[in-house]
């Protein structure tokens, strides 16, 4: 296969396989080592049976698809990968011919990832709006807020009765917890300073600041890095606070279970094929943060990046809803996994994203 073949193959959003006469693994792309959870360097060569295998059919069909050439297609399939996963998909066998030697194309649809993407379109528009929403009423309660302050100071001024002034006082400390609610509701209100940076900087000063609080005490915290994971173009701040937002709620949903054995888990890893914003990108760096907590509740699964929105019994449900921004400012996604015993929120950020790309600030 000529090297323009296989670089067109490597751009599909398609998993493509290419088998020889004997079923081994001639070529596969991104696509395909995503959907089939592995690596090229674990796949060339082998078997497409020890790459995935069905229950209880065989390798038969792809035997017969080379001596009588013909193709076929196989729908729902539940693939079972040799990591013991399983995966959901459509995939379509093509007889080839290539120098008299007869061959196979495997082209392999994720039918998770496709309905997936539907439904993760469909919650981000719904969550896109409620933040719109909630940030052009925050701006519209900030300015009275500081009119009712300003006028209570003006009155306190004016009292010489202690006991009354206690009542002036009370009117500006509650202004002022409005004031920051509101602040924290509008994000971030600094431009992003965009810089080159090792993605492992500020995930290493949340773990140092978090050593030094006390509520982790009880938590094992463990690190799983990719260390060749190449620069990224990040304001290390912003990504800073997403990391330790993620990490505090891990905290509080383990600490209010009274989970035993606590643990957080913050894993690095290098994906391909990841689709952000309807555009497929061939490489992005994944940040995980996993916890062993009783997971997210059902009934606000749908609703956990919605500004407001909270499991817990004392938050604001602003932490996500500030962090899905901040991802959103680096042209990434975030997006979660949730069971019992194992919550996963994972961070996915381009990495061949530059500098020179429309970046938005979280407020508008």
């Amino acid at each position: 296969m000529s090297n323009f073949n296989q670089t067109l193959l490597s751009e599909l959003n398609t998993g493509i396989i290419i088998l020889d006469n004997s079923l081994r693994i001639k070529f596969i792309n991104s696509s395909a080592l995503t959907i089939l959870d592995t690596t090229e360097k674990t796949s060339l060569g082998q078997k497409i049976d020890q790459l995935f295998f069905e229950v209880p059919e065989s390798v038969d069909a792809f035997i017969e698809s080379i001596e009588q050439k013909r193709s076929f297609t196989k729908t729902d399939a539940i693939l079972n990968l040799k990591r013991g996963h399983k995966v959901l998909c459509t995939y379509i066998v093509h007889p080839l011919s290539d120098n008299d030697e007869n061959s196979l194309l495997v082209e392999v649809i994720n039918k998770e990832a496709s309905s997936e993407l539907i439904e993760r379109y469909r919650m981000k528009t719904n969550q896109q709006i409620s933040q719109d929403f909630v940030r052009q009423l925050a701006h519209e309660i900030k300015n009275p807020l500081s009119g009712i302050r300003g006028s209570a100071q003006l009155l306190s001024n004016k009292l010489n009765n202690q006991e009354l002034r206690e009542y002036t006082d009370i009117v500006i400390k509650q202004t002022d917890r409005l004031t920051s609610l509101v602040d924290n509701i509008l994000g971030p209100n600094k431009k992003p300073d965009f810089q080159y940076q090792n993605i492992h900087y500020p995930i290493e000063n949340v773990l140092s600041l978090i050593d030094k609080e006390s509520g982790y005490r009880k938590i094992k915290i463990t690190k799983d890095f990719d260390p060749s994971i190449p620069e990224l173009y990040i304001d290390s701040y912003l990504i800073e606070n997403s990391i330790l937002n993620l990490t505090k709620n891990a905290r509080d949903a383990l600490l209010e279970s009274e989970t035993s054995s606590p643990e957080i888990n913050i894993v690095t890893r290098i994906s391909h094929g990841e689709i952000i914003d309807g555009e497929k990108n061939s490489t992005v760096c994944k940040i995980s943060v996993i916890d062993n907590g009783p997971g997210i509740k059902e009934e606000i699964k749908d609703s956990i990046f919605f500004p407001m929105i909270t499991g817990k019994e004392k938050g604001t449900g602003l932490g996500l809803s500030i962090t899905q921004g901040i991802i959103s400012q680096h042209k990434g996604n975030i997006h979660f996994s949730s069971k019992p015993s194992r919550t996963e929120f994972f961070i996915n950020i381009p990495i061949n994203a530059n500098k020179d790309l429309d970046l938005k600030i979280v407020n508008g």
